[in-house]
């Protein structure tokens, strides 16, 4: 068994330093040397002995929530994180087991966690594209990947029909005879779902000879709300619509634009994307795009304890539906 003698060794530091970081008590070591020393007892099939219990049993009963976390704000400040993972919590219990909840910004990060306690399988929520098929190579448990449009093939993934949600915002401005229209979403760090939406919007607008302009897709990444809502406020040839990528942005905008004193929706209407529920008072009036977070979360369970209980069981993919929710966040145009 490896212990923090051997990974000291390879590493050139003290098993101090080693014992520091192993116990996430690395105020004193450099993130470099940190980053080094997880690196390498993952590479070295290090075990904690915190996990001695739970591998000393026939199960541990655990199961693993990755989130992707970032320096900005941590993963359930975000409505749609939080609601997944509640319905996440009480489908995993409901069924005699334990979550270990682990916010990640590291790929090196995750094996060491779900080692450490012996996870039985793991459920990953965020962008964890790029790292898929190193996640999978690492770890021979269950993992379930939400939201993912990854190229690895051998992948146990449940989404939604993105695309499909953008094509059904563009058709119902459409409907109501919106010609000049926005996108609102971050493009850089959320991977495919924002470009599916985006995709299936632009796309479906393409189909009636409607253009969607460059400047009308406000990009999250260079610009925050108010940015938005000024831009729009100097537009020559402003918007009449937008589709933002989530409920939450969308009720940010809202805001913005009435304390400008904009009539809403006749001065600019919104589709929101989620339907969760949320603080805002004017939720109950945003059209948005439904997604049964729920029914997600109760899939993902199901096809992870399938996994467990069939280890040799095919990968699977599956895509929930989604449907637009009526309400009064868009007006008619003649």
């Amino acid at each position: 068994m490896v212990t923090l003698k051997d990974i000291a060794e390879r590493a050139g530091v003290s098993m101090m330093t080693v014992s520091r970081v192993m116990n996430s008590k690395e105020g004193k070591v450099s993130e470099k040397t940190a980053s080094r020393i997880r690196s390498l007892a993952d590479e070295m099939g290090y075990i904690p002995n915190s996990s001695a219990r739970s591998l000393a049993a026939k199960s541990s009963q655990i199961i693993a929530v990755i989130l992707r976390d970032s320096n900005t704000f941590h993963p359930l400040s975000d409505p749609y994180n939080a609601s997944f993972l509640g319905f996440i919590t009480r489908e995993i219990q409901k069924r005699g087991f334990y979550v270990m909840i682990h916010f990640v910004q590291d790929f090196s990060d995750i094996t060491f966690r779900l080692r450490s306690w012996n996870a039985e399988g793991a459920i990953f929520l965020g962008v964890f594209d790029e790292e898929v098929q190193k996640i999978q190579n690492r770890n021979k448990i269950p993992l379930v990947f939400i939201d993912s449009y990854s190229n690895v093939r051998q992948l146990i993934n449940i989404g939604i029909d993105d695309y499909k949600g953008g094509q059904l915002a563009a058709e119902y401005f459409l409907k109501n005879g919106h010609k000049t229209l926005g996108f609102v979403g971050p493009f850089t760090k959320t991977g495919g779902v924002i470009s599916k939406r985006y995709q299936g919007f632009s796309d479906t607008l393409l189909a009636h000879q409607i253009t969607l302009f460059d400047k009308h897709v406000y990009d999250l990444e260079q610009m925050d709300p108010q940015d938005i809502i000024d831009s729009i406020s100097h537009d020559s040839c402003p918007p009449t619509g937008l589709f933002v990528f989530s409920d939450e942005t969308a009720l940010q905008l809202i805001n913005i634009a009435s304390n400008k004193g904009w009539d809403i929706p006749s001065r600019l209407s919104f589709i929101g994307f989620d339907d969760l529920p949320s603080f805002c008072t004017f939720s109950d009036k945003l059209t948005t795009i439904h997604q049964d977070i729920f029914r997600k979360a109760e899939t993902s369970c199901n096809i992870l304890f399938e996994h467990i209980a069939t280890p040799d069981k095919p990968s699977e993919n599956i895509t929930l539906d989604v449907r637009l929710v009526e309400r009064n966040s868009v007006c008619r145009l003649s």
